[in-house]
């Protein structure tokens, strides 16, 4: 099966815009074109004698934090990051406020007071989308059964599935995402076999998902399809045997193996379940030292699973928690006891295993344990005494800890910078496609208080681990994502483009790539979380410091379910920059119509554009760049009869002033088929390109006094009009309206460019750092090869130059035009 694994590079976010108007065929010689200049091939080498790996950079930062939104509106206690680079949040139902409205229009939600049985309104919404690359929220409605404690997951389309829930929500599934644009909650009660409250789900090697336990819910069953109902679960009587008087035992700990089978941790035992057959494969020895599940609530992660080794195992890390009486001591006696401290580790795989115990730096309970791009593991959040539950917990561990899984025992443990913001009950944490680390929730009351000594949480923090370090940015992989598979098959061949600064010595032993897959965060437990480290077959140099390294796809779902994933590029333990985000821009991401919406269209790649004579019509890009380069393809608007070629404007706007107009006619039909149009823009040059030719150049000679364009962010535009007023031989030749409508096509849109964010992006955009691959010294002046296409196109297309025009500024030419361009 094709097209399993769909992957979201870790590489440079960018967009574009162009004119098009409708003009007119031409009959025009055509030179003969020079070459164009093509990459060299360069065969792919034995590495074997040279990999001599140099081990991990030593980094001396603890990290930082930055507080970017300084209220959500909801607090966090379910979580998950989608594809499109939103996180869904959604709280309780229960509560019956938040601290955002529902959106102007949308219905208030009618629901019956518990306490005194009185019809009342909602109007709150306890859901929202959280933009990660504005901070940004919009708030989601939500219609069906509470989603008090819920569980979730990706499908493999990118749909956040989310299942149970308290009261009338315990059989609910819930749908958002999938590539919707403004999507919408989708709601079924009653499609579960059983309440399914606290309970844990885990997408297995076919994309399904299994929905594991909840209170009082010794049982486990298989998603349903949208829309259709289970009729009975399946019993599970360890769940049974695992509950004690606090029970201990909810939102087990499910990991899938590499072998299909799952890894369930329920209190203090743990067994592996054989999801087709229902029987259990095996057991594993009791982990002493007190209870793991809710309410005592430690930590679990899945280890990295390393394709590269000789013998590929599956292990999972069980960390903190508490005793079995802590949660009952805490709710009828407020004695709040000391978190467990200690950090286990058990090899599911081999045939005899024990668990591998040390200590922590600190105890904790109610904490996170994240999988990081580099294959550590991120403790944080937490409470150093009492449990989970309302008003059962003190000493917050504002502390993180990184955990190295690949250092010796006594080694593995780094105490990390500590937050000002008590992350307790119901906190959530994401790893972030830059690396950061995105923290927020925390509330330990049953209703949002402002004022406590802890306040119900809606701030949202960054935390940037370590290899986030700027010391080390010269060091630090940039994917270069045009030329990098997006797209895997399990067990096939695939190669990832990137840029290293300083790549010095570098070998294929230095550098890992990483999938990750974003898991659903509630309770201190990350629901499908996997970091898989592929194999990697072979590292070439093309030039100095760009190089390809060829990987081999997972071999199947057992070891990656299908589904989205991000991928990162390691060096000795630094990934990707931040704030380096492939989003797989297109026209229906990244645009969005202006005007002449009843014939205008945006569909995935493709723009079409529409002139009648009622209206033209128009798109613009929803974000401003600085810097970067911008690209589609375009088909022109056939038609006209008058003889004339398309010609080409181009023209330079600062400060409001244009008036340094070159125009150009092609070398080709622009309207029997797609040509590709560029605009290139860095601190030093401005180039356009069509179909890769460069057709002009207007460099950057401010400290000349001669002003550039390099402090004012910039949109992309383009639109189809009617100009015949003045456009077309200065009114001469009038639009036949009889060949109308007439439509403009564009095509694959690309914007890699730095986003515009105000005036601090005027430093950071130009700055001279591996992620701004525009400030490179091979964006700064043009190539031989280049040079000579640019004197072709300008010999022998060129029809129009301001710096030529000498009427037109009274024999005052522009000062630029006597500086040297190219």
């Amino acid at each position: 099966m094709a097209h399993l694994l769909k992957v979201l590079l870790i590489s440079t976010l960018l967009f574009l815009a162009v004119d098009a108007k409708p003009k007119n065929k031409h009959k025009h010689r055509k030179p003969k074109l020079p070459p164009i200049p093509l990459p060299p091939q360069f065969p792919f080498g034995d590495n074997a004698a040279i990999n001599i790996p140099m081990g991990d950079f030593q980094l001396g930062s603890i990290g930082h934090w930055e507080v970017i939104n300084q209220n959500a509106g909801v607090s966090a206690m379910h979580i998950n990051l989608l594809p499109s680079n939103k996180i869904i949040i959604y709280d309780a139902f229960v509560y019956r406020t938040s601290r955002i409205n529902l959106p102007d229009g949308v219905p208030c939600v009618p629901y019956k007071d518990f306490q005194t049985q009185q019809d009342k309104t909602d109007c709150f919404a306890h859901a929202v989308e959280y933009d990660i690359e504005t901070n940004q929220v919009r708030p989601l409605k939500l219609n069906g059964g509470d989603p008090w404690c819920s569980s979730g997951g990706l499908a493999p389309d990118g749909t956040l599935v989310s299942t149970g829930g308290f009261f009338d929500g315990g059989r609910t599934v819930r749908y958002i995402g999938g590539g919707c644009q403004n999507c919408e909650w989708r709601e079924y009660n009653n499609a579960l076999a059983a309440d399914r409250w606290y309970s844990t789900q885990q997408r297995l090697p076919n994309g399904d998902f299994i929905l594991i336990g909840g209170r009082k819910s010794f049982s486990y069953e298989f998603v349903p399809k949208e829309g259709q109902n289970n009729e009975k679960p399946y019993f599970f009587p360890f769940l049974y045997e695992t509950s004690d008087f606090d029970e201990n035992n909810l939102y087990p700990f499910v990991h899938l193996s590499i072998d299909g089978n799952l890894f369930i941790f329920s209190n203090n035992r743990s067994l592996l379940l054989n999801p087709t057959s229902h029987k259990v494969v095996r057991t594993f020895p009791v982990l002493p030292g007190g209870s793991r599940n809710y309410p005592a609530s430690g930590m679990s992660a899945l280890l990295p699973i390393d394709l590269n080794a000789e013998d590929t195992k599956a292990e999972v890390i069980v960390c903190g928690g508490n005793v079995p009486t802590a949660f009952e001591l805490a709710e009828t006696k407020k004695i709040l006891l000391p978190a467990l401290q200690d950090c286990n580790r058990l090899t599911i795989t081999e045939p005899f295993p024990e668990w591998e115990t040390e200590l922590m730096p600190s105890r904790r309970t109610m904490g996170d344990a994240l999988n990081l791009p580099n294959g550590h593991i991120l403790f944080i959040n937490g409470a150093q005494l009492g449990t989970s539950a309302w008003r059962d917990a003190e000493a917050p561990n504002y502390t993180p800890v990184l955990y190295r899984p690949e250092k010796p025992k006594g080694l593995r443990f780094r105490v990390l910078k500590a937050s000002q913001i008590a992350r307790m009950y119901h906190s959530s944490s994401a790893v972030l496609p830059d690396g950061r680390i995105w923290v927020s929730g925390s509330n330990t009351h049953e209703t949002y208080r402002d004022v406590d000594k802890y306040p119900t949480e809606t701030r949202v923090e960054a935390f940037y681990p370590p290899y986030l370090d700027v010391n080390f940015d010269r060091y630090r992989p940039l994917i270069n994502e045009d030329e990098s598979a997006k797209d895997l098959t399990y067990g096939n061949n695939f190669e990832t483009r990137f840029t290293v600064e300083d790549g010095t010595g570098l070998t294929i032993n230095d550098i890992k790539v990483t999938i990750y897959s974003p898991p659903f965060t509630t309770h201190g437990f990350s629901m499908g979380q996997r970091l898989v480290i592929l194999k990697a077959e072979n590292l070439m140099e093309e030039t100095q410091g760009l190089y390809t390294i060829r990987l081999v796809a997972p071999p199947s779902g057992e070891i990656a379910p299908p589904g989205y994933y991000l991928l990162f590029v390691v060096h000795r333990g630094v990934p990707v920059l931040p704030n380096i985000i492939l989003v797989d821009a297109n026209f229906s991401k990244s645009m969005y119509l202006t005007w002449g919406f009843q014939h205008a269209s945006i569909l995935g790649e493709d723009l079409h554009l529409v002139l009648d004579r009622n209206s033209g019509s128009a798109a613009r890009s929803k974000r401003s760049f600085l810097f970067g380069s911008i690209e589609m393809q375009i088909k022109l608007v056939p038609g006209n009869s008058t003889g004339q070629p398309y010609a080409v404007n181009t023209n330079i706007y600062t400060q409001g002033t244009g008036n340094r107009e070159q125009r150009f006619y092609l070398w080709f039909d622009p309207t029997a088929d797609f040509h590709n149009y560029t605009i290139h823009w860095n601190p030093t040059e401005i180039v356009w390109y069509v179909d890769s030719f460069p057709i002009r150049v207007f460099r950057n000679f401010e400290k000349e006094g001669i002003a550039y364009p390099n402090k004012q962010g910039m949109r992309v535009y383009t639109s189809l009009w009617n100009a015949d007023d003045w456009a077309t031989r200065g009114g001469l030749v009038k639009t036949n309206w009889s060949d109308a409508p007439f439509k403009a096509r564009f095509h694959h849109f690309r914007a890699r460019a730095c986003k515009w964010g105000g005036a601090v992006s005027i430093t950071q955009c130009a700055s001279n750092v591996p992620a701004n691959w525009w400030t490179s010294p091979i964006y700064k002046q043009l190539s031989h090869a280049h040079k000579v296409q640019l004197n072709w196109v300008r010999k022998n297309f060129m029809i129009y130059d301001y710096c030529t025009d000498t009427k037109r500024f009274n024999g005052q030419t522009p000062r630029e035009c006597f500086r040297t361009q190219f």
